[in-house]
């Protein structure tokens, strides 16, 4: 069923989570059923027909990241009712709909000592986060959450129900499920087979201090993170705290050093990186210790509610933590547009299956956010702009596509020949174009 913009469906639907863009589409499609994707398909066909000309459809589950033009021409098909999880604990497989979210996903899957490969954010879908490469805390043990995916149930641009896996009969299918890992996908998915991971003592936390401890943090870091083995991963950076109760009372409203830090097996493999920071500088709020699926999904200290904001990143090489000073004090002055710049660690990260982007391109990802009710965009680019003056340095000449907030394209998002390839499976699956290409494709 297609409802206009006078709908509350059409209303709550055109509010992504990352609502930097404006969406004004001719209608909004919902499906909660997979089967019914055939029947919404062919009614934004005939409304095209009618109104006699083409329009695109574009799926969306949360909106993280949404960026790209939505008016007119486009039926805005919410996927947020695909929200089904099932867990096979024997093989360590979850079956989901295409709109679950990793808190979804893991609720279940930690009461049988299992996890997702989830993001920072438990709010994140779990589709378009796999689908564009997906970088957890658990990367550096057990790699790209696109490396994790078997098979996806999604329909083709004539509105056929298909599946990609490997060992799928059409071979249209088996390249689809390559691109899918990485490139951000193809057609309309519905529902994803994911593998589980053991996650049998699992710590995690998040360690404050005030801006003054920066040099003293990231010494002790960038010393320690290159010799740390695959059982912890860790991120650190400038933060500039709200005003929130959910903060020190010390550090509200002013710049934070913020190191998160995660091990799926136990403390031991996180010892050397917290004595170091520890021995470096006290922390104002220490919240490492055992947890589970919901507290690892806090240690990142995302925002609560949607925010209005862009963001920049890049895969950097491993010589990063000799400029990671240099790089986080470019936005660690009070009046920085820049709200959080951050390096993430994945040095080492395993490759579990063959597709589009399944290994990490660079040993560290740069990140970088400004919110845009904060600071205008051109104060905020600016700011991107002297953290490339510093990071350029350690350039691996691509961006993580999923962690580029408010873009309506990464072009630079997956290597030429990669890019080329999906495209030509887009075209073999939509060859009329009815369905919206991944952003990744440029």
């Amino acid at each position: 069923m297609l409802f206009d913009a006078g709908s509350d469906v059409y209303t709550r639907a055109t509010q992504p989570h990352t609502s930097s863009v404006t969406q004004r589409p001719a209608r909004v499609a919902v499906v909660d059923q997979p089967d019914r994707l055939p029947e919404v398909l062919e009614e934004v066909a005939a409304l095209a027909r009618a109104r006699g000309r083409a329009l695109t459809v574009v799926p969306q589950a949360t909106g993280h990241g949404a960026g790209a033009i939505v008016d007119d021409d486009v039926v805005l098909l919410d996927t947020s009712g695909l929200r089904s999880v099932e867990v096979d604990v024997e093989t360590r497989v979850a079956r989901v709909g295409a709109g679950a979210t990793w808190s979804d996903v893991n609720a279940v899957a930690q009461q049988h000592g299992l996890l997702g490969l989830a993001g920072s954010a438990p709010s994140v879908s779990v589709s378009g986060y796999t689908f564009g490469g997906g970088v957890g805390w658990l990367v550096r043990r057990d790699g790209l959450a696109s490396g994790s995916l078997r098979a996806v149930g999604y329909v083709d641009g004539h509105g056929r129900l298909r599946r990609a896996a490997d060992d799928a009969p059409d071979p249209v299918d088996r390249d689809a499920i390559w691109a899918f890992r990485g490139a951000g996908g193809v057609g309309v998915a519905h529902t994803l087979e994911l593998d589980l991971v053991p996650a049998p003592d699992l710590h995690a936390g998040a360690l404050l201090w005030s801006a003054d401890a920066l040099p003293a943090v990231l010494e002790a870091w960038s010393r320690t993170v290159p010799g740390l083995g695959p059982g912890v991963s860790s991120s650190v950076s400038v933060l500039h705290v709200p005003p929130l109760p959910t903060f020190p009372e010390a550090l509200r409203g002013s710049v934070a050093v913020h190191l998160a830090v995660a091990a799926p097996d136990g403390p031991d493999a996180a010892t050397p990186l917290l004595e170091a920071v520890r021995a470096a500088t006290t922390p104002v709020a220490d919240g490492w210790g055992r947890t589970d699926a919901a507290g690892l999904a806090r240690i990142h200290l995302d925002p609560p509610t949607a925010t209005p904001a862009i963001g920049d990143a890049r895969w950097l090489d491993a010589t990063t933590p000799a400029l990671a000073a240099d790089l986080l004090s470019t936005a660690a002055a009070a009046d920085s547009p820049i709200v959080m710049l951050e390096l993430r660690h994945l040095a080492g990260a395993p490759t579990r299956r063959a597709g589009a982007v399944v290994t990490p391109p660079g040993a560290f990802i740069f990140h970088a956010v400004g919110a845009l009710g904060r600071s205008p965009r051109p104060e905020i680019d600016a700011g991107f702009a002297r953290a490339r003056s510093v990071w350029e340095a350690a350039d691996t000449g691509l961006t993580p596509g999923s962690w580029v907030e408010g873009a309506g394209s990464v072009p630079d998002a997956l290597p030429v020949d990669v890019r080329e390839r999906a495209r030509a499976v887009a075209d073999a699956v939509d060859p009329e174009r009815r369905l919206a290409r991944s952003r990744l494709l440029g």
